[in-house]
């Protein structure tokens, strides 16, 4: 089967999510003026939503398809990403990144597993021998994305990369698959180009990681990658259209199975 499933072919799968997480806070408000004592805005606080972000935010969208999640990650408090607002026009202000050690994971089980997905946001948790072992000893497909320009120890994996991360690659795994995704432009993978449909961009954040969670999903129910990355491509132009990390819903799943039936 290679066309994106209904929710009557859904075929139920498990998975191994490992990767860190963080807060998303938003914090909203209006700048009304400048301040006295230097040229910078004033933010006058409105209110504030906190939302689970990085491989959180992976796991929340691979939970909404329907998804069975074991995550391996850790304490949200540990990486914040604290954003301002300004309510009226919409427009990001400043982001704060307050950022604690994280500690390296150790997997104790890593069978009875559909896929391994791994959101290497390069913060602590995915120490890069201990990974490798991982990759070599599974037996399923393992999905990557990481923001470490070395990428040889995930060794055969279905790697994605953004445009600007792949500029800066150093190496990779002799046996892996290598998926580029090119914002508005969609994503390249096997000198093909995946068109991404057109799309009012409102806010790109948590985009990479819905891409990651449609990959995955898609291509335990068809087992094809093409189709995976179309669906992931969708999916992820659907997320740019709101503001802040997205969740995808049942109207996404319906439209994603239509987009791929007529590209």
């Amino acid at each position: 089967m290679s066309e994106f499933p209904t929710i009557q072919q859904h075929r139920s799968c498990k998975v191994l999510l490992i990767g860190e997480s963080c807060k998303d806070e938003y914090h909203y408000g209006v700048v009304n003026r400048i301040a006295a004592e230097a040229p910078v805005p004033v933010f006058q606080y409105e209110s504030q939503e906190t939302r689970a972000g990085m491989a959180a935010n992976v796991r929340s969208n691979l939970v909404a398809l329907g998804v069975v999640v074991d995550f391996v990650t850790n304490l949200p408090d540990k990486l914040i990403k604290r954003r301002f607002v300004d309510t009226r026009s919409n427009q990001l202000l400043m982001r704060e990144d307050i950022e604690s050690p994280v500690e390296p994971a150790h997997l104790t089980n890593i069978k009875g597993y559909d896929a391994l997905v791994i959101s290497d946001y390069r913060k602590g948790l995915i120490d890069s021998e201990y990974i490798r072992e991982i990759c070599l000893t599974f037996d399923g497909p393992i999905f990557v994305d990481s923001k470490n320009p070395n990428l040889s120890h995930f060794e055969t994996s279905i790697l994605k990369v953004n445009e600007q991360e792949s500029q800066l690659l150093t190496q990779l795994p002799k046996n892996h698959q290598l998926i580029t995704t090119l914002g508005k432009r969609g994503a390249a993978w096997n000198n093909q180009l995946f068109a991404a449909p057109p799309v009012d961009v409102f806010d790109v954040t948590g985009a990479g990681d819905v891409f990651l969670a449609a990959l995955t999903y898609t291509y335990l129910q068809t087992m094809c990658l093409p189709t995976s990355i179309r669906a992931a491509v969708f999916l992820s132009s659907r997320s740019v259209q709101h503001m802040g990390i997205y969740t995808i819903t049942r109207d996404d799943v319906a439209a994603t199975r239509d987009f791929i039936k007529n590209n």
